[in-house]
Formats: structure tokens, C-alpha cells, sequence
């Protein structure tokens, strides 16, 4: 089970967002979202809600940061299922086991319509300073494994960003994995 204290102390007093640091996600994220012409995009831990006002109608969620539309868990955000175009998770989906990835999962494609795109970035591990927070350590298999078990298509290429010359060097692993799952019309 997630720890949302050790999580939401983690972000709101160690985690300084860097999201202008990645090069297949963050803001190249912009231009590929709004080319679908989304009537609903959610961003699921939204933290600063960077893309607020970049990209259209998009909503963003989170525990920690004021800046959020909503200040709500994935599991208390007030979303209806298949109420979204695209999901984006850069980084929110990066804690627990199998069992609690596969729950946010859920969770996240309840709210996706037919053919919609979830836009996914995990880390293999967490930072020096995370107060032992229980990260997940996603590597490509996971990947694969979790598009298997929730009857998502992979869409596109898994991904890798490295950030070695950057405020990512107390991270344990200096890069993360970027994909994008499509929820199938079936």
C-alpha cells in the first residue's frame, strides 16, 4: 500500500520540478497531445500543472501542489470513465508493487475513452534524498507486462531519457522510460 504522507512530504518539500529537462516527453508532450485534438486530457499528478494552458482542455490533479485543478489522489480525482482523450502520467505512476502500478492502471484507463492515449514516464528508482519512499523500478518488461495484463496497445517506441548533467545527479539511476499506451476500441 502507497504511503500518500511520505509521498506528498517528498513533493512538497524535496522534489523540484524539471520537467523542462526531458526530451521525449515534458514539452515535446505539447505538440503530440494537441495533433489529437483532445476534448478531454487529464494530467494525473499534474505537480506545478505545467502544462496548464498549453495543452487544450487540459485538467490537472494532485495531491501536493495548489496549482492543480484538483487536489485529490488517482483515487479520490471526481472523473468519470471514458471521460478523457489523453492521460498523461509523467512521473505519478512510480511507486509500490506490481499490485499498486496495476491499480492505478486501472484506474487511469477506466477514465480513457475508446482509442485513447495514456502518456506514460517511469523511473527505475527513486532519488538520494526520497526518505525511503517505495518506488517501483520500471524497466521495459514492466512495460510490456503491464500493457499485456490491462489489454493496452503499445503505441510507438518505449523511450529513454537520461539527465546526467542536470539536478537529476541525486537521482539513483539518471534516467527514465517514456511510452504511450492506447486504451483498444474494444
Amino acid at each position: 500500500m502507497l504511503d500518500q504522507t511520505k509521498l506528498n512530504n517528498f513533493y512538497g518539500n524535496d522534489w523540484k520540478a524539471n520537467i523542462h529537462l526531458f526530451k521525449h516527453s515534458g514539452k515535446n508532450w505539447i505538440d503530440q497531445i494537441n495533433k489529437l485534438n483532445p476534448s478531454l486530457v487529464i494530467d494525473a499528478g499534474c505537480g506545478e500543472n505545467f502544462f496548464k494552458g498549453k495543452i487544450k482542455n487540459l485538467v490537472g490533479y494532485d495531491p501536493v501542489f495548489k496549482q492543480a485543478d484538483f487536489n485529490c489522489t488517482h483515487y479520490t480525482a471526481p472523473f468519470k470513465e471514458q471521460c478523457a482523450d489523453v492521460i498523461i502520467a509523467g512521473g505519478s505512476v512510480n511507486w509500490g508493487d506490481k499490485d499498486d502500478i496495476s491499480f492505478i492502471l486501472v484506474k487511469l484507463k477506466s477514465w480513457l475513452k475508446p482509442g485513447g492515449r495514456l502518456f506514460m514516464r517511469g523511473a527505475p528508482g527513486g532519488y538520494d534524498n526520497d526518505a525511503g519512499l517505495d518506488w517501483f523500478v520500471w524497466s521495459a518488461k514492466d512495460i510490456h507486462y503491464f500493457a499485456n495484463l490491462l489489454d493496452f496497445e503499445l503505441v510507438g517506441d518505449i523511450k529513454i531519457e537520461y539527465n546526467e548533467n542536470t539536478p537529476l545527479k541525486t537521482r539513483k539511476m539518471p534516467h527514465r522510460y517514456v511510452w504511450c499506451y492506447g486504451r483498444k476500441n474494444g
